[in-house]
């Protein structure tokens, strides 16, 4: 089992120089889109000392952070839908993560990602099934770790610094080269005590924290060792008293990176003079001494190995266990417990508008129970003769918005279409979303495709070439407001401004600046009194718009097509941003609403009745597959979105 340890340490050089260059641009999304969120860093062995790195990259940004293990994540029964959640993994093949992925993904985080060093792993195809999920799997150039984790680990933890770096929300630079030469450990004494003690006391400070940690996961695994972890203020909390006892037994490791360099110095020179010290160093700080410590860290196991006589990289593991590695996580972790009378689906939809049910009491749930069974029995009861959609987030995933919805959403809208079903557009956007749509809907339908364009400010056929109309006047409330924006420096600096006859859109030029520029403009708009426009927010931008602009003129528009078809005129109405200020809240507050993600706290409208797991066009696939169209209308059955294939 394994390889050579010694010939995956020949290897990091060439690991750390592919992994400064391969491209990360998914992970570097992940990493905006959750900068202002909680980020759990999940990883098991040694995949958990680069989730450590994960959070301490993410700390750096203000916001709570926190690496655990597959199983603290599945035991912690509180909500992870306002998170964000990191799974880091060698191989992406073990029952734990593919198990605690799953529970993820079911939980519904704000934003979930997976980083794999095995390309089309067991991982790859589980995260598929959640469209909403990123992934970041490739094939390092050393291929496959052997007994404990090397180049994998090199390569996560540089691609992760990179992504941190790259957005400019930390402020480090990566050397060229930054794994040790052969030989650098000649310079540290006692090493020779290395293989006589056999319990190990490793302190360290904030950016040593991942080195510390590995240091104890790959002594315990390859049984070179005893570790004892502590922080150097940790370690004057009782911890030293394991010296004065054992000190014949024990020495003491020192990770020192600059920024704790006077405390460890201070620390280290009071460990009584019989008890040898290490001191492993790095004159780099932050993340890149963190790098540095840890790849020492790798030659060090290196040398306790070769003094005892012992590869860690191809130990004998014992039958015992390679069984216990094969355990799975028992299910009953996993499911979480239905109160008794409450079905699966119904506390999915109750959760996703109370964010989490475990809090409610007894009479409050029940409350919901009624109007969620009330809303489906609208839902299903109801005849249909037109669906009006919102675009962005709904028939448009965020990473599909240039490239305009993908075949799968188009054949169903072709397939609705031809069964004469009437359909609406709702877009906060303006030319390009019909431009998007004559391409992929044919022109003999074009007729039966209204668009919203500008949140409904101007409603017009996908036939009208004239619409959206651009040469019409901006309204005047909406020019004063553009001015005083422009006056505003700190705003300009972070976001740009397009003026359009009923709608002004202010677009953050990053995802990570979003909540400056979203205070700054309401406090703007809060201060100087304007009664008579509103805010609306998208997946991507910020709308200013009249008092009268809403997407519930679309339905209207498109409730009268139905009519003068002879069909029921009313109108099944799907978007993605329900809760209030999203530019969805208006259109889902009819009492025929669903949405594929945020919902509002209304019982009477507004529920997300999909899949768990299921976001966005997953889910508005899920929505279409339930219509069952009969005699020019449809109705919805619920029962049919849980069968549908993922």
């Amino acid at each position: 089992m394994g390889k050579p340890y010694a010939s995956e340490m020949r290897k990091l050089k060439e690991t750390y120089r592919w992994a400064r260059e391969t491209p990360i641009e998914r992970l570097k999304s992940f990493v905006e889109s959750s900068h202002n969120l909680p980020l759990l860093a999940v990883g098991s062995g040694g995949s958990l000392t680069a989730a450590h790195l994960a959070a301490l990259l993410h700390g750096q940004m203000g916001v709570v952070s926190k690496s655990i293990t597959p199983l603290e994540l599945i035991t912690n029964r509180t909500s992870l839908r306002k998170t964000s959640i990191l799974f880091i993994t060698a191989g992406g093949r073990n029952s734990d993560i593919l198990t605690s992925f799953k529970y993820a993904a079911i939980s519904e985080p704000r934003q979930l990602m997976a980083i794999c060093t095995r390309s089309k792993s067991p991982l790859s195809n589980l995260a598929k099934e959640f469209r909403y999920a990123r992934l970041l799997d490739f094939d390092i150039p050393s291929s496959k770790d052997g007994f404990l984790a090397t180049n994998s680990l090199v390569a996560i933890t540089t691609i992760l610094c990179r992504a941190y770096q790259d957005l400019g929300l930390t402020h480090f630079k990566l050397p060229p080269n930054l794994i040790p030469e052969e030989g650098f450990y000649n310079c540290f004494n006692n090493l020779h005590s290395l293989v006589e003690h056999k319990t190990w006391v490793v302190l360290y400070g904030g950016w040593g924290n991942p080195a510390a940690m590995d240091l104890e996961s790959k002594f315990t695994e390859a049984a070179l060792g005893q570790i004892q972890l502590a922080d150097y203020r940790n370690f004057a909390h009782g911890r030293h008293h394991w010296l004065a006892k054992h000190g014949e037994q024990t020495g003491v490791i020192g990770l020192i990176n600059p920024e704790e360099e006077e405390m460890a110095t201070k620390t280290l020179k009071l460990i009584p003079e019989d008890i040898p010290v290490i001191q492993i160093s790095t004159p780099y700080s932050g993340p890149v001494g963190a790098i540095e410590l840890l790849t020492k860290i790798l030659y060090l196991v290196e040398i306790v190995g070769k003094a005892k006589g012992v590869d860690p990289g191809k130990p004998n593991v014992p039958t015992f266990g390679r069984k216990i590695y094969r355990l799975h996580i028992p299910a009953k972790y996993i499911n979480e417990p239905n109160p008794q009378g409450f079905k699966k689906d119904g506390l999915i939809a109750i959760k996703r508008k109370t964010d989490n049910t475990q809090t409610l009491k007894k009479d409050v749930l029940e409350s919901w129970q009624k109007t969620y069974r009330a809303f489906i029995h609208r839902l299903e009861n109801t005849h249909f003769g037109c669906i009006v959609f919102d675009y962005d987030g709904t028939l448009c995933d965020q990473n599909e918005r240039y490239y305009g919805p993908s075949k799968e959403i188009s054949e169903e809208l072709v397939r609705l279409l031809g069964e004469n079903i009437i359909l609406g557009i709702a877009t906060g956007r303006g030319k390009s979303v019909r431009t998007d749509m004559q391409k992929l809907i044919p022109k003999e339908y074009w007729d039966k495709i209204a668009i919203g364009y500008y949140n409904g400010s101007d409603v017009g056929l996908l036939k009208d070439e004239v619409h959206p109309d651009k040469n019409a006047s901006p309204d005047s409330i909406l020019k004063e407001v553009s001015r005083i924006l422009d006056a505003n420096d700190f705003l300009k600096c972070i976001a740009e401004y397009k003026l359009r006859p009923k709608q002004l859109t202010v677009l953050p030029i990053r995802i990570s600046v979003w909540e400056e520029a979203r205070k700054i403009l309401f406090d703007i708009i809060s201060k100087n009194n304007f009664p008579e426009i509103r805010i609306l927010e998208s997946s991507h931008s910020l709308d200013i718009v009249s008092a009268n602009v809403s997407k519930r003129a679309l339905v209207s528009v498109v409730e009268e097509m139905a009519k003068h078809l002879g069909k029921p005129n009313c109108a099944l109405c799907i978007g993605d941003r329900g809760q209030w200020p999203g530019n969805d809240y208006e259109l889902l507050s009819s009492p025929h609403s669903l949405s594929v993600d945020y919902t509002s706290p209304d019982p009477n409208s507004c529920w997300n009745l999909a899949p768990a797991g299921h976001r966005g066009v997953q889910a508005t696939l899920d929505y279409i597959n339930s219509i069952e169209i009969k005699d020019g209308y449809f109705h919805f059955n619920t029962k049919a979105i849980t069968r549908r294939k993922k």
